[in-house]
């Protein structure tokens, strides 16, 4: 069994990875319970300067980091450098204010604490959209509470693997504190199953995330799910127009629109719409496509072959069932998986391409008439991960953003992880959070320590 990674940009095959057998993975279930018998007794101290040796790594190697990320899914250099820089960050933060996160909190009134303490081994199912952040983001206040990791990291981005147990290893980490899985989808279930294997952890579809909680599930053991998401985006007639504009690209197209919490609906004022899509257009058809490891790229290609070929094949359907095309919608010619930005207007809300999510660069405009249709619009689907709201009225903006059901909802602004603020979904988009306070509580047990009356 082997990996083979390849440019998306060219086609071309950059490396073969070879897989573990049965052997291999009980090696590393057995070094990542020993591993953690040891790393869970340290300090908290010493596990945050372990984690400011990680950031400055991460800080020096971010061009070496940001380019491998490129060559093997096709995001733009400039967006993969900053994906390295922003682990980097998240790993001072948790350094700086994790200790404060883990503390024993008191109880009110008893002589009682709650005591954050590890779990054991956690076993993560990684995808590769954001082959370092998605990884590092799980990673790096689960190893700060005292547990080890094992990572299935994506098969088209082996390297971004390698890369990443390496840099543990030359962090300081212990052998066993991040280990890698080179397996495909038939080992899951019993690596799950294993009884040194305390939880586990997903980022990635819907589908892949409800097979591996029903496997968690059968063993007894807690899931973390972090799926996938149809973000709306509501503009109202009264919000900053061209930051708003801008910020809809932006949060459509950036990481060559192969992200979860993209702005995937767009729901704009009926009175501003024509303004807005004859801006968002323009827009959107002046981004430079081409060679993400040219310093002038905003939309490289998909990350691989097959991902291209569903996106045509939404838009293709959607256009059959009514859709107006006004920017992209061709499949080009030449090497590599290059799609245009793509934007549809006139669908029926009830239209498959509505409810699927496209992970692609593909945005979807809609208009609406009052407050209580855009929210009504805004929670008509099965996913429930982000949300933004425009609008100068604090009042309204807050009340609509109390209405979407999503696990985060970003006022006047894109949506996005911050190491400081807690990440995750309802509904179809998971459950479980990662970052802030609350991610760093996630995977660790929660012990009532009763001191007497």
């Amino acid at each position: 069994m082997s990996f083979q990674s390849r440019n998306p940009a060219t086609g071309e095959a950059l490396e073969t990875y070879a897989g573990h057998d049965v052997a291999a993975i009980e090696a590393r279930l057995a070094r990542s319970w020993s591993t953690w018998q040891s790393w869970s007794r340290t300090s908290l101290e010493q596990r945050s300067a372990f984690l400011v040796r990680l950031a400055g790594l991460l800080e020096q190697r971010a061009e070496q980091y940001g380019r491998l990320i490129t060559l093997e899914m096709g995001k733009p250099l400039a967006e993969a450098i900053a994906e390295v820089k922003k682990a980097a960050a998240g790993a001072r933060h948790f350094a700086e204010k994790g200790p404060e996160y883990l503390a024993p909190m008191p109880i009110e009134g008893l002589n009682a604490r709650v005591a954050y303490q590890s779990l054991g081994p956690v076993f993560a199912v990684m995808p590769w959209n954001l082959p370092f952040w998605q990884v590092l983001r799980f990673f790096i206040p689960t190893a700060l509470a005292g547990n080890t990791v094992l990572v299935k990291h994506a098969e088209t981005v082996q390297g971004c693997a390698q890369a990443l147990e390496q840099l543990v290893l030359d962090a300081g980490g212990p052998e066993g504190l991040y280990l890698n899985l080179a397996v495909r989808r038939d080992a899951v279930a019993a690596i799950i199953a294993d009884p040194r294997v305390a939880c586990v952890t997903v980022t990635g579809s819907v589908q892949a995330g409800r097979a591996v909680a029903e496997a968690a599930g059968q063993h007894g053991k807690k899931a973390v799910l972090e799926l996938g998401g149809s973000d709306p985006f509501v503009v109202f007639d009264d919000a900053d127009f061209d930051r708003a504009v801008q910020c809809a690209v932006t949060s459509r197209y950036s990481n060559n629109a192969q992200s979860c919490i993209a702005a995937k609906r767009i729901f704009v004022d009926e009175s501003i719409a024509t303004k807005f899509e004859k801006a968002f257009v323009e827009r959107t058809a002046a981004l430079r496509v081409g060679d993400p490891l040219q310093a002038d790229t905003q939309l490289g290609p998909l990350a691989r072959a097959d991902l291209r070929d569903t996106v045509h094949a939404q838009v293709q359907a959607a256009l059959e069932q009514g859709g107006i095309l006004l920017a992209g919608g061709t499949m080009p010619g030449g090497a590599g998986n290059f799609y245009p930005a793509t934007v549809i207007t006139g669908l029926a809300h009830d239209a498959p391409i509505v409810s699927e999510e496209i992970f692609g660069p593909v945005a979807l405009l809609f208009t609406f008439k009052t407050e209580q249709e855009a929210i009504d619009l805004a929670n008509a689907t099965e996913f429930g991960l982000g949300a933004a709201v425009w609008s100068s009225d604090p009042e309204r903006a807050n009340r609509v953003a109390g209405a979407i059901q999503a696990g985060a909802v970003f006022i006047n602004d894109f949506v996005r992880s911050d190491p400081r603020a807690p990440f995750g979904g309802v509904k179809g988009s998971g459950f479980g959070r990662e970052l802030g306070a609350l991610g760093a509580r996630e995977l660790t047990n929660a012990k009532l320590v009763f001191t007497g009356a």
